[in-house]
């Protein structure tokens, strides 16, 4: 496939045509990396929500979860029947 490069203000571009834009998912941003036989176009995908795994595993390495007093305040006898409003 050819194509003429355009003018874009001071730089040059192409334009691609929708059917290739679609074919390799390429919106927005994309990444160009030129290589010994070209240009090679990529789309760049960017991960949603990046590092929050490993923020979320070292936020429960900091303390240890809270089971055992959460269980403590359910299994406590003290609280009545009579404590309820119906």
């Amino acid at each position: 496939m050819n194509t003429r490069l355009i003018r874009v203000g001071n730089s040059q571009g192409i334009v691609l045509p929708r059917k290739l834009l679609q074919q390799y998912h390429l919106v927005g941003e994309v990444d160009l990396q030129p290589t010994a036989e070209g240009l090679l176009i990529k789309p760049v995908v960017k991960r949603r929500r990046q590092g929050w795994d490993e923020r979320f595993q070292q936020a429960l390495a900091q303390r240890p979860a809270p089971e055992g007093e959460l269980l403590e305040v359910f299994s406590d006898d003290s609280f009545e029947d009579t404590q309820w409003e119906w």
